[in-house]
């Protein structure tokens, strides 16, 4: 393969990986907030487990986290989301405390742990997109 062959096909790779759907986005963005809802149940569960009653009407925090494509508005542009759903105000008032409540920063915690496992999950998916957009298998 000449040169000027080999750098049209890299110039041909290169275009496609930068021009990913909105869709391949959000599959990547979604792989990496199932790893951030995951870390986030596991802490949640730990720091502030589930030991009284049935939780009331939105039941637990650890069983109020969930993942999801699309922004927080519902829009989807390529993003993901994760995080409580129903009861974040609790989670807020448990993370960063109030008058009466001295805040143990869980949420920010199990945000900075997740990060490289984010970025993994991420990664691994984004590969796989390429590999399938440059004629490899799943």
């Amino acid at each position: 393969m000449e040169l000027d062959e080999a750098l049209d096909q890299w110039q041909k790779q290169v275009e496609k990986a930068s021009k990913l759907t909105v869709k391949q986005q959000e599959k990547i963005t979604k792989a990496g907030a199932d790893v951030l809802a995951e870390k986030l149940t596991e802490v949640t569960k730990a720091k502030h487990p589930n030991t009284k009653g049935s939780g009331g009407k939105y039941g637990h925090l650890s069983d109020d986290i969930a993942s999801a494509t699309g922004d927080v508005d519902g829009r989807h542009d390529g993003k993901s989301v994760a995080g409580f759903t129903k009861k974040e105000f609790v989670a807020r008032f448990l993370n960063d405390g109030t008058k009466y409540i001295r805040g143990d920063h869980f949420v920010d915690n199990a945000r900075d742990d997740a990060k490289g496992a984010v970025f993994e999950a991420e990664a691994a998916e984004y590969k796989k997109i390429i590999s399938k957009l440059n004629g490899g298998g799943d």
